[in-house]
């Protein structure tokens, strides 16, 4: 079925100048420049469309867009940008819509038709009501109907032995608490009294639809012991319903080492803070949160692709013919679209929206193999996590780093994750035997390895006292004679001791925040482009005072909570080791 969907773009409050928009409004008002929208509205809808600018009430209205010779009418909802003056604009096709729509009752009635060449029973659970909905019952001895849950169990249970109903009953169990995927073999007919059949297969499916509703689906299959019923070959996580970790692997690589298969495209999928989701709400709502969200994935997926579960929080999206960058970014931002609207107020600091990151990258175009294409796709998430989250991040070589560019910090150490690579905490459990039972590493070398591994933008050792500059590192790193001197004369002032006030440990995610004595400070660090930063503060093996500062350039970010153990220590490798000594090698550490 075609792709649809709303239309959005924003505008100033005043003017009705366009200041953002998706793809296809830019097509729409292309060459508008910085006139106003409503010089793009036929003379009939223009005065309207002003006065619908001015109210933004949310509510529909009609208005006919000049677009080329062609003027379609499309029906438009304007409102206010919550804490600006700005309108947002939501737009929608009237024809597209009837179009979709048309499609629509096309596909239902072909799937009705092929459903009806079956004799399988299918039911639908509400959770909110709990009330079962029960179609094609013309070989079961009930009839098609609205039961309750109690009620669609006594009638699968009517009749059939105690220990079939035991998984009749444990079948409803699962339906009941929304299970991503199930299923259970019962050795009885539990539709009718034919003895010709003795087996019953029944399946179930966990779906989350658009604005927060839910609901089970399933079907019942009656057949008889000499025929080998089975569900699918391929095999499904049990909590989303997804393709388990296994299978995806196997279709991807299937796809592009096997079949070669041009316009594969992977795309890995990450919940942007999901232990937060734990830990203030629960593992069960946390379970919730999977569930929708792999929902909201596999429906946006369609018959472009498959889904898969791959761990945890990520998931791995394979699509079989990305020819276009431009319908891939809209199946993207349709995902992150849903899941913001279905999350409002669950992400990172809980008055936020719930987001994603994606990395994605496409066979051959990005890689050759399996394994490359998934590094390239694995490196283009590790970099919108690194941007901060809440984006995806379409491999291009020229904006985010050559194939050889990439393997080469793959091989050097950087990505450690949950795939039965190296963790971050036994990076500095090596790091550890390095420096205390090993050959050693130099300074430099250990603070080069910690700036790969955590892609550290800048990472700057101070040693004192007096404090002197050490060493620097990182992928943006900052040079330059004058940014350290600064920071050494900070170090060396009695600001520093009123700013640190004997704390160890200080995370600043914006340095806006930053208390009036450091005013001079946190100049000079916009200066350099510094938005956000981590002081450590250690004395290494000689009783050095030690000061380590770690920057965020060009960007706010919110500094990972959980990766704060890892920072703090890095700093205690540290300090094992003679940081004002220049040696690199075992006599310069502490044993």
């Amino acid at each position: 079925m075609k792709d649809y969907s709303f239309i959005e773009v924003v505008i100033t409050g005043d003017s009705h100048v366009l200041l953002e928009c998706d793809d296809k409004a830019r097509k729409i008002f292309s060459g508008i420049n910085d006139g106003a929208l409503e010089d793009r509205i036929t003379d009939k809808y223009r005065d309207n469309f002003v006065k619908k600018l001015e109210q933004a009430d949310g509510m529909w209205f009609p208005a006919r867009i000049i677009i080329g010779d062609e003027t379609p009418l499309f029906y438009i909802k304007a409102s206010r940008k919550k804490g600006s003056s700005n309108i947002k604009l939501i737009l929608v096709s009237l024809d597209e819509l009837l179009e979709t729509h048309d499609e629509l009752i096309r596909l239902s009635s072909s799937l009705r038709a092929q459903l009806d060449l079956y004799e399988d029973v299918f039911f639908e659970y509400d959770p909110e009501t709990d009330v079962v909905g029960v179609f094609n019952t013309d070989i079961a001895k009930f009839d098609a109907g609205l039961y309750s849950s109690e009620e669609f169990e006594a009638l699968l249970c009517d009749g059939i032995p105690v220990k079939s109903q035991k998984a009749v009953k444990n079948f409803i169990s699962q339906m009941k608490s929304k299970t991503g995927r199930f299923s259970s073999r019962v050795d009885s007919n539990v539709l009718n009294d034919d003895s010709g059949y003795t087996v019953s297969l029944m399946e179930g499916a966990y779906v989350f639809f658009y604005k927060g509703t839910e609901s089970v689906v399933g079907h019942i299959h009656v057949g008889n012991g000499n025929g080998k019923i089975v569900a699918s070959s391929i095999k499904h996580d049990s909590l989303t319903g997804l393709v388990d970790k296994a299978d995806i692997t196997r279709i991807a690589q299937e796809r592009i080492d096997d079949r070669k298969l041009e316009g594969t495209t992977l795309a890995i999928i990450d919940i942007d803070f999901f232990k937060n989701i734990n830990d203030t709400y629960g593992h069960q709502f946390g379970d919730t949160v999977i569930k929708r969200v792999a929902d909201i994935i596999a429906a946006e997926v369609g018959n472009s692709g498959i889904a898969g579960r791959f761990g945890g929080d990520e998931f791995l999206v394979v699509f079989y013919n990305v020819e276009d960058e431009i319908d891939l970014r809209d199946h993207l931002r349709r995902m992150f679209d849903v899941v913001k609207e279905s999350f409002p107020d669950k992400g990172a600091d809980g008055n936020s929206p719930l987001t994603l990151s994606i990395g994605t990258a496409t066979y051959p175009k990005d890689a050759t193999s399996y394994k490359d294409v998934f590094m390239v796709a694995d490196y283009c998430l590790y970099l919108a996590k690194e941007k901060g989250r809440n984006r995806y991040i379409i491999y291009t070589p020229e904006k985010h780093a050559s194939f050889d560019e990439i393997m080469a910090k793959t091989m050097t150490t950087r990505k450690f994750n949950d795939r039965g690579e190296l963790s971050y905490g036994d990076m500095l459990i090596n790091m550890f035997d390095t420096v205390l039972h090993g050959p050693g590493a130099s300074v430099e070398n250990l603070i080069d390895e910690f700036a790969v591994n955590f892609g550290i933008q800048h990472i700057q050792l101070f040693v004192g006292k007096p404090f002197e500059f050490r060493y620097s590192a990182g992928t943006d790193n900052i040079c330059d004679t004058t940014s350290r001197d600064m920071l050494t004369g900070f170090l060396n002032s009695p600001i520093k001791d009123k700013y640190m006030a004997g704390r160890k440990f200080i995370v600043v995610n914006k340095i806006d925040h930053m208390p009036p004595q450091a005013e001079a400070f946190k100049i000079h660090l916009k200066e350099l482009g510094v938005y956000s930063f981590m002081f450590i503060c250690f004395s290494d093996a000689d009783g050095n005072e030690c000061v380590m500062l770690i920057s965020s350039i060009g960007k706010y970010t919110q500094w990972n909570e959980m990766h704060y153990k890892y920072y703090r220590g890095f700093g205690d490798v540290l300090a094992c080791c003679r940081c004002k000594n220049n040696a690199i090698d075992k006599s310069s550490f502490a044993k």
